[in-house]
């Protein structure tokens, strides 16, 4: 029964921060005529401000056989530098891990979910620091701005640049974030980086770096090997052999997760300042990690494509043993947390080893 109601709690929680939302949106005042509508740069924030950033019209001239995306990612690939709109506080100076959370200014209820369960940085015994960051690009008119200088103000924890958010740009956040990481967070022994989806069993990841030296080279996840490149104009992760001509991507782990430590974090730093920007961000990290010579390690504990047939993907049980785990709704991740905190929880196996 104790079980139920916190559960009961935390639904209402959802449901309160769905309504803020609503009522905030409301009071946004209604857009004003005239906004120009020609199509903005595939990064350039919504509005009518123009960009500092000059399109390349020789590579725009020489790729109009791709898709407009493309074009446009090529067109403004030199654009690099993206001021900050909304940033949190930095790091104190002995934090264990930074959790920098790919996020998108409408996913409210996920972050909502993240902090309120294994987001609750503070709740970690061992007297290890934890900080909580979400990166956020911009999305338009919702939600309305004052959510998340509401949010930013209440808890601390948002990092927006003004740059637009799409699929393509995600390479941008982890250019942002390593500048970011770098000037308020330089001391942090590890980084774990991920999409709000995760599910993350915070303790089983700081048992896992217990063992491990920050000062030394560690990229840790869900390792994907021998990849190919997509063709298939008609999906997202479409790369023309004019952007990619290899046969295979160089390893790398999954963006739905991965940890890193300090020393691969400052080495990427450099690495990703001197690599041309390519549009998938995961694929991006494995080429700077090649360049680098560091290998990303595999760790079976990290699941970023869910947890597949036949075990059941929402068996408390399964994730008490793992790291993290992909793709849950909010409510799933409110379910499996009150569930996988429930002391009376009977498990026969114990957590999944190194």
């Amino acid at each position: 029964p104790a079980m139920f109601r916190r559960l009961g709690w935390l639904v209402l929680y959802s449901l309160a921060v769905l309504l803020l939302s609503c009522l905030l949106f409301l009071k946004k005042e209604a857009k004003p005529a005239g906004v120009p509508t020609a199509r903005q740069p595939f990064w350039a924030p919504p509005g009518p401000r123009r960009s500092h950033c000059p399109p390349n019209h020789t590579v725009a001239n020489a790729s109009l056989s791709l898709p407009s995306r493309h074009r446009l990612f090529l067109t403004y690939r030199h654009c690099r530098n993206f001021s900050i709109l909304l940033e949190p506080s930095g790091c104190a100076e002995d934090v264990f891990l930074l959790l920098a959370i790919k996020s998108q200014p409408g996913h409210v209820e996920r972050r909502a979910a993240i902090r309120s369960t294994w987001g609750r940085v503070g709740d970690w015994a061992g007297g290890r620091q934890l900080k909580l960051v979400f990166l956020l690009g911009v999305a338009g008119p919702a939600p309305p701005a004052q959510l998340l200088a509401y949010e930013s103000r209440e808890f601390d924890d948002i990092l927006q640049w003004d740059f637009t958010e799409d699929f393509f740009n995600l390479t941008l956040k982890e250019l942002h974030l390593q500048r970011w990481a770098a000037a308020a967070c330089p001391q942090a022994h590890f980084m774990l980086k991920g999409d709000d989806d995760v599910f993350v069993h915070v303790p089983n990841v700081l048992e896992f770096l217990d063992g491990w030296d920050p000062a030394q080279d560690l990229l840790v996840g869900d390792v994907i090997r021998q990849a190919l490149p997509n063709r298939n104009t008609k999906v997202k992760y479409f790369i023309p052999p004019s952007m990619y001509r290899a046969r295979h991507y160089p390893p790398y782990a999954g963006g739905g997760g991965y940890v890193m430590s300090r020393a691969t974090v400052q080495h990427l730093r450099a690495a990703v300042e001197e690599a041309e920007l390519f549009p998938i961000d995961d694929v991006f990290v494995g080429m700077c990690l090649r360049k680098l010579g560091v290998s990303p390690m595999h760790h079976a504990g990290f699941k970023t494509f869910g947890i597949r047939q036949p075990l059941d993907p929402l068996d408390p049980c399964l994730f008490r043993g793992l790291l993290l785990v992909h793709r849950l709704s909010p409510l799933e991740m409110w379910t499996m947390w009150a569930l996988v905190t429930d002391e009376g929880l009977k498990c026969a196996a114990g957590p999944l080893s190194q």
